[in-house]
Formats: C-alpha cells, structure tokens, sequence
C-alpha cells in the first residue's frame, strides 16, 4: 500500500546502497520533511514490518526491513532483505 507521503523515506534507503542502515528518529524526520506522530516515539508497534501499513511499506518497498527499534535512542536499524 503505497503512501506519496513516505516516498522520500524509500529514495533514501534505495540510494544508499548499503546493507545496514542505522537512521535516528530526527533522521528520519528530517528525510521526509514532516514531523513523526508522537507514538512513532513512545510504541515500537509503530515501526512493526507490516504490508498493510503505508509507512511500514517505504521500507519495505525499498527492499528493507527495520530488525532492531530503540526507543531509548531513539534509533532504527534497517536490513536490506531479499523479499521472496
């Protein structure tokens, strides 16, 4: 389910070319050019690898998947995946 509002968070991941991408949540704010809902701070849930979940689909449609959420840090590590 593809959202225009996340595309810049997809552009980014495709053109880094790496396999690992560790993004702060100010990062990723700053990437897309709008503020995260206040939950995408206080629930991993948020960031869950989900196909019906247009965020969750930026990623995912850039070949990735998040693997680790901290929310103490605030931080997300992404992994490249060869989705079957």
């Amino acid at each position: 389910m593809k959202d225009e509002k996340y595309q810049k968070l997809t552009d980014y991941l495709k053109s880094t070319g790496k396999t690992e991408i560790q993004l702060t949540l100010t990062e990723i704010q700053n990437i897309l050019g709008f503020p995260l809902d206040p939950s995408a701070y206080q629930y991993r849930e948020f960031w869950a690898n989900c196909t019906a979940s247009t965020k969750a689909y930026s990623w995912m449609d850039a070949g990735y998947e998040i693997v680790t959420v901290d929310l103490k840090s605030e931080t997300l590590l992404f992994k490249l995946k060869n989705w079957i």
